[in-house]
């Protein structure tokens, strides 16, 4: 052996086993690192995804007309555009390539890139409907024909948001686990409401850019909150509204109880006969609102009208005191004939009381319709004269129709479709509820009758059923030195200053069954009004006292929810369920 060969160093082989644990210790910490990475990406695509969520959720609550105008909605829809598709780019990193080709983490891969890439269209498509929306309600809009133009531009784009919305592909919905097939859910859920409030938007604008087009008649019923009805103040007065080439003219306003409908010339038939006949609503106009059903009541004065006047009507809309005030807002204040001044802060006062400070019963009411009728009519005469935006008017109107404080009916069946679609037909669904004081004392004293509703549901082990109770707390607050239009007595009921007498009506779903009054109190009406059940019973509250009325009933086992309905109240029916408070201002679901 050379010298050289002594001194190279003899190699070394690792045995096979050794060799093995170290490849795949390598394999091991390539993995382990490609995990890590994949764990990376997924992160930070969530947090994208779910800051851009945030985005959405903050500019859904920015879309109102005057948000619009602002560009309220705009910036954070463009930033959830730019996260989600960052998301998606993330989502669809080479790294994720491996998952891709399994067959059930694959499916879900695939299932969370396609939503976060339909979320960012649905956020493109959101900056380009708001940037639209954003110019037709900024430019200035004069009287007549304008208005029509933008209302028919608002509707088209509302079509066009919606048919690009339905052209995303939303990606695989089945077998998907749990978190995944949840959010998927979500998003279609979203989607599909997000399309659904767009199609309903176009048809009322489409609808009520056909009624400012005209020319056509509409009966006007102007209700008085100070004397409730169910969801609505009591039918005190009626115009005739015409409109033609985009501008309305009230004329004609008259007491509603000089123009009664005579005895059966106008038939009542079906649940509002059977529950409320005996109170004539087809005769009395401040009987109309009995059944909060303005689907119903919307027809009934339509025919009550032409028996009366001999004049056919194209459709019904009632306003209230809340809708003067809502318009005053948009057109400023106005000034009658006697020179009172009257604006958005002091119309609900002067309508609900001030109107009638002074008057007793043996007054003519003449000056106090014609003073309702001038305030109607000065409204709409600047809302026609003046060079309004549309902003604001689409703000007042969703502010008015939101609490049944405008509701409307169409003898139309497309246009009373839109008014259905879009909230302001004041029709019940089968998942209605409602507690309504309809005032029978001939005053003026729901202003100062304070209504609470507490709502208490409880299953019960022995029937399966859920037991539920409805607590009604009535408190008079009725101050002294009131005039007796307004405190009464009414003459020939036998009540006192200040006493409230009517019915206390509640509608339930007509999956509540065994309706009653807790005590053995009186029942008055007891059955199925439209798609809901209503009872009705007596109250009797003095001034300064309080009266507490129980409904009971029951709920088939297990989940469910009901749609609390605007009572329309000037101070709102206040509800207490499991902790909660909440207010009937507007509509809002509570659920077991």
């Amino acid at each position: 052996m050379s010298g050289s060969d002594q001194r190279r160093p003899r190699r070394r082989h690792l045995p096979w086993s050794r060799r093995k644990k170290l490849i795949w210790s390598a394999v091991g910490a390539v993995v382990v690192l490609w995990l890590i990475a994949v764990a990376v990406v997924l992160a930070m695509g969530i947090s994208d995804a779910s800051h851009a969520t945030a985005e959405v959720n903050a500019a859904k609550n920015n879309l109102s007309a005057a948000d619009l105008v602002s560009g309220g909605p705009g910036p954070q829809l463009r930033a959830a555009a730019a996260e989600f598709t960052r998301a998606k780019s993330l989502l669809d990193s080479p790294l994720l390539a491996p998952i891709d080709i399994l067959p059930v983490l694959g499916r879900q891969l695939r299932s969370v890139q396609d939503l976060a890439g339909a979320a960012a269209q649905v956020s493109n498509i959101g900056v380009t409907a708001v940037t639209e929306a954003k110019t037709v309600l900024d430019a200035p809009h004069q009287a007549g024909t304008d208005r029509i133009t933008a209302l028919h531009r608002l509707a088209l784009l509302g079509q066009l948001t919606d048919a690009a919305l339905a052209k995303i592909d939303t990606g695989p919905a089945h077998a998907l686990i749990g978190p995944v097939a949840s959010k998927h859910d979500d998003f279609i859920r979203q989607l599909d409401q997000t399309r659904t409030k767009l199609q309903h938007a176009s048809a009322v604008a489409t609808a009520v850019a056909g009624i400012l087009q005209g020319p056509d008649q509409y009966l006007i019923l102007m209700g008085n909150n100070a004397e409730m009805r169910a969801g609505s103040g009591a039918y005190l007065e009626a115009g005739l509204l015409t409109t033609a080439n985009g501008e309305l003219h009230l004329s004609g306003v008259v007491p509603t109880s000089g123009i009664p409908a005579k005895p059966g010339a106008v038939v009542v038939t079906g649940d509002l006969q059977t529950n409320w006949g005996w109170l004539l609503p087809g005769v009395d106009w401040r009987n109309l609102g009995l059944t909060a059903q303005f689907d119903v009541t919307g027809p009934l004065a339509a025919s009550m009208w032409q028996s009366v006047t001999g004049q056919h009507v194209a459709g019904v809309l009632a306003v209230d005191v809340d809708t003067l005030r809502q318009f005053l807002q948009v057109t400023g204040p106005v000034t009658l004939p006697d020179g009172t001044s009257l604006n958005a802060d002091n119309v609900v006062q002067y309508l609900t009381h001030d109107q009638y400070a002074g008057l007793t019963d043996s007054d003519t009411s003449k000056v106090r319709v014609d003073r309702l009728g001038a305030i109607a009519t000065a409204s709409l005469d600047a809302l026609n004269n003046e060079s309004l935006d549309l902003k604001s008017l689409a703000d007042a109107m969703t502010s008015a129709t939101s609490g049944r404080h405008l509701l409307l009916w169409s003898a139309d069946p497309a246009a009373e479709s839109a008014w259905q679609a879009g909230g302001v037909g004041g029709q019940l669904s089968s998942n209605s509820a409602m507690v309504a004081l309809i005032n029978r004392g001939g005053n003026k004293l729901d202003q100062y009758l304070s209504v609470q509703a507490d709502l208490s549901l409880t299953p019960s082990s022995g029937s399966g059923a859920t037991r539920g109770s409805l607590t009604v707390d009535l408190q008079n607050q009725t101050p002294p030195g009131q005039s007796q239009f307004i405190a009464g007595p009414y003459p020939g009921l036998g009540t006192s200053y200040g006493e409230y007498v009517g019915l206390l009506a509640v509608n339930l779903p007509p999956r509540a069954s065994h309706l009653q009054v807790a005590g053995g109190a009186p029942v008055d009406v007891l059955g199925a009004e439209g798609p809901v059940w209503v009872l009705a019973t007596p109250v009797d509250v003095h001034a300064g006292a309080t009266q507490q009325i129980v409904v009971t009933f029951e709920l088939p086992a297990g989940h469910g929810s009901m749609t609390v309905v605007p009572s329309a109240r000037l101070a709102p029916v206040s509800w207490h369920y499991r902790g909660a408070v909440h207010s009937d201002a507007t509509a809002f679901n509570l659920s077991w």
